[in-house]
């Protein structure tokens, strides 16, 4: 199966990840990004799927301009729509490369970067968070989610069909310790939030 044609199955039930493991919105990963977004902010939506993340921000933050990127059609036709219902006219959806962005050096002030890094490996997140960090400003912020094992049995046991299907760079990446992990292509972290089945890590330029 071609990775287009694997994406476009996908796409179908993609956000079903939402109204499983995201419902609760003030414990959502989803509020704990917003929640860093200021108005008048360029943000940039990594692999942006289908859009939920910019969607959501560009309601809440109307003078805000947001730009999505994937590589999948079906994920970005799916994003468009979502935008469109929701007459959110700050955002723009774009098929690029993650690793070959078309933007210049440090035009956004914000990066959503959102349950992709546990599916690359090694080299694609080098590529991924290199592009990142030479379109992101000096002062601005890397926002990165991604899965976290619950403490509590019960979420445990809902999360594994997640642990099920996941590649094998998942269980790699869930046991990396995070600082060192970032510092490597030259991010620090600034915070770390804990959400439903999920973490949301706060990080910034080293030399900034």
């Amino acid at each position: 199966m071609s990775q287009q044609l694997l994406y476009s199955v996908i796409a179908k039930f993609y956000d079903l990840v939402d109204i499983i493991y995201f419902s609760k919105w003030e414990t959502s990963p989803r509020k704990a990004v917003s929640d860093r977004i200021n108005k008048n902010e360029r943000i940039l939506d990594l692999c942006t799927g289908t859009g939920t993340n910019a969607v959501n921000i560009a309601k809440q933050f109307p003078m805000t301009k947001i730009v999505g990127v994937d590589l999948s059609k079906a994920m970005l036709s799916i994003a468009k729509n979502k935008a469109d219902k929701e007459n959110a006219d700050n955002t723009r959806f774009y098929r690029m490369d993650a690793t070959q962005l078309r933007f210049r050096n440090e035009t956004f002030d914000k990066i959503l970067l959102s349950l992709v890094l546990h599916e690359t490996e090694d080299e694609l997140s080098a590529a991924i968070l290199s592009e990142a960090k030479r379109v992101l400003k000096n002062d601005g912020e890397l926002i990165v989610t991604e899965w976290e094992k619950s403490s509590s049995p019960l979420k445990r046991l809902l999360f594994l069909p997640v642990e099920l299907l996941e590649p094998k760079s998942y269980k790699k990446f869930i046991k990396a310790d995070m600082h060192s992990y970032f510092a490597a292509y030259g991010f620090e972290i600034k915070e770390y939030i804990h959400c439903d089945y999920s973490k949301v890590i706060i990080l910034k330029n080293q030399t900034s």
